[in-house]
């Protein structure tokens, strides 16, 4: 007779007790779980208020360049780089040397042609009188007057290009043409710049500031076709700006300028809003979102954002739908609602300024999506629970959005041993 070792008879043991327990505890219904709770909302067409947000970048409402207007050397800077100028300050100062001279010698100038004129109209006085006595011929005369016409147009060149000299010694100082901040300096003192040279400096209004963007081909199409159709309405438009770091400066823009033609690089429209800057704390260069709002879609149906699902498919949501036989499958027991996925296409986002990328950052995103097609009102959506469905079709115990959580029903109890 063989002998047993204990050791593997009490494993034995141990492993029998631990199957018969594992059959009792299974469920019946071959081990069907049970219902998973779940919250619902029921679809209804309503009106909408919606916005639209675009990438832009800020710029100077007007942006000059500095440069002089004649060749010179630069004296003396009387601007600090960086700081705010005003209309009409003094920001370079160039040698004025040779420009006075040059102005002193057209004075010269026009005062010798001055002389002449004066000359020349006292001998054609004085040949007229002796011509009215006889004693000089009109040949004279007429010589005299033609002097006198000669000297009178010297005398005016005289005096344009004195003026001409004085411009040109003004332009020995430049000015700030507008109101404006200063940019850094990019020339200094004693070098010689002309008109044809690099730019001294650059200034920039900032006050307002401008906001640049575009609108993609396809969207504005949309856009069009739906206030077309009746679809979006747009009332007062407000426009606002969302900095980097999310923050939303309490500035309010309008839309300025709508391109007629769309960019051939990018067949874009460029846009452009204005926004009031007194402050200075919108700088140019600097990416923003622009958000336009005033708009609202009508017979719209939206959802909330952790309803809508992502498939290999596409988006999808779970509606819950009361269960229906299955071919060569036993009739589902009545009243039983399941979760069945339905595929959906997405418009704008709406609500409360969150954005879809807020609620992929794990952030409280709040928003609702616009649901363009694959939905009708009346459905019910679940909007609650949908990492508790496993599988499409699995049985789901629905609370309406608002009211108490649904309880899945208890677990029959286990079947009396035969």
């Amino acid at each position: 007779m063989r002998r047993w070792n204990k050791p593997v008879v009490l494993s034995l043991v141990l492993l029998l007790a631990g199957c018969g327990k594992q059959e009792d505890a299974a469920p019946p219904g071959g081990g069907m779980p049970p219902p998973a709770a779940v919250t619902v909302e029921t679809v209804t067409a309503q009106t909408v208020p919606i916005s639209f947000e675009y990438v832009g970048r800020l710029e100077a409402s007007r942006e000059i360049e500095i440069r002089p207007r004649i060749a010179g050397v630069i004296q003396k800077r009387h601007f600090e780089e960086g700081a705010p100028v005003k209309a009409g300050d003094l920001l370079y100062t160039l040698d004025t040397a040779s420009l006075v001279a040059q102005t002193r010698a057209a004075e010269a100038e026009y005062v010798n042609r001055q002389a002449q004129a004066k000359e020349a109209r006292q001998e054609l006085e004085r040949n007229q009188a002796l011509a009215a006595q006889n004693f000089v011929s009109q040949r004279a005369v007429d010589a005299t007057q033609t002097t006198l016409a000669v000297t009178e147009a010297a005398a005016r060149a005289a005096q344009a290009n004195l003026t001409n000299a004085r411009i040109g010694q003004s332009y020995a100082t430049l000015r700030a043409p507008i109101s404006g901040v200063m940019s850094r300096a990019l020339q200094v003192e004693g070098a010689l710049v002309s008109p044809t040279g690099p730019a001294l400096t650059t200034l920039a209004q900032i006050n307002p500031v401008f906001a640049r963007f575009s609108i993609g081909e396809e969207e504005r199409l949309a856009l069009e076709k739906q206030v077309a159709d009746g679809a979006l309405q747009t009332g007062q438009q407000k426009v606002s700006l969302e900095l980097a770091d999310g923050s939303r400066p309490s500035v309010l823009g309008k839309l300025n300028f709508s391109d007629y033609k769309a960019n051939p690089e990018t067949g874009a429209f460029d846009m452009r809003a204005e926004f009031p800057n007194a402050d200075g704390a919108l700088k140019p260069g600097q990416f923003v979102r622009v958000i336009v709002e005033g708009g609202t879609l009508t017979d719209a149906v939206t959802v909330p954002q952790a309803a809508v699902l992502d498939g290999a498919q596409g988006k999808f949501v779970y509606v819950a739908s009361p269960a229906q036989a299955q071919p060569g499958q036993p009739a589902p027991p009545p009243g039983m609602t399941v979760a069945l996925p339905r595929p959906v296409v997405v418009g704008a986002w709406v609500g409360n300024g969150a954005k879809p990328e807020d609620a992929a950052a794990g952030k409280d995103a709040k928003g609702r999506w616009v649901i363009q097609s694959g939905l009708q009102p009346g459905d019910k959506v679940i909007v609650e629970g949908t990492a508790r469905i496993f599988f499409p079709g699995m049985p789901v115990a629905v609370a309406e959005a608002g009211a108490n959580p649904a309880s899945p029903p208890a677990a029959a109890p286990p079947a009396a041993k035969q």
